[in-house]
């Protein structure tokens, strides 16, 4: 087996939450027409979500915790928290958390591309 097949559905987990990312930000967040139908009170039931999105990038939620697991995931080595400070990396640098979702999705991939074992505390 090739060995790029192993990080083929890393790849795919990836793309399916930039493409998510990429639908809040340009169909449910910019559109006025979206906003002045939220704001009335009387919107659908995704508005709620809509109102949620916002509140993450506006007090950057997201960004802090992409930052956070990006800094736990390098000191635990912990492969599967790299893995999500990526995805959630992805997220926060399509939803304006441009500094913390950066610095903490490279950090992530830093982790995801090291071979080794986890890290190891002298006594």
């Amino acid at each position: 087996m090739p060995r790029w097949f192993s990080w083929l559905p890393f790849a795919i987990i990836l793309t399916l939450v930039f493409a998510a990312a990429l639908f809040a930000r340009h169909r449910m967040i910019e559109p006025s027409d979206i906003g002045h139908l939220c704001d009335s009170g009387q919107g659908p039931w995704w508005c709620g979500l809509r109102l949620a999105i916002i509140m993450s990038f506006s007090r950057d939620w997201l960004g802090g915790f992409v930052l956070c697991a990006g800094i736990a995931a390098t000191v635990l080595r912990w492969r599967w928290l790299a893995a999500c400070a990526a995805a959630a990396g992805i997220a926060g640098l399509v939803l304006y958390h441009f500094v913390f979702s950066a610095t903490g999705l490279l950090l992530g991939l830093l982790v995801l591309v090291r071979p080794g074992r986890r890290a190891t505390f002298p006594r």
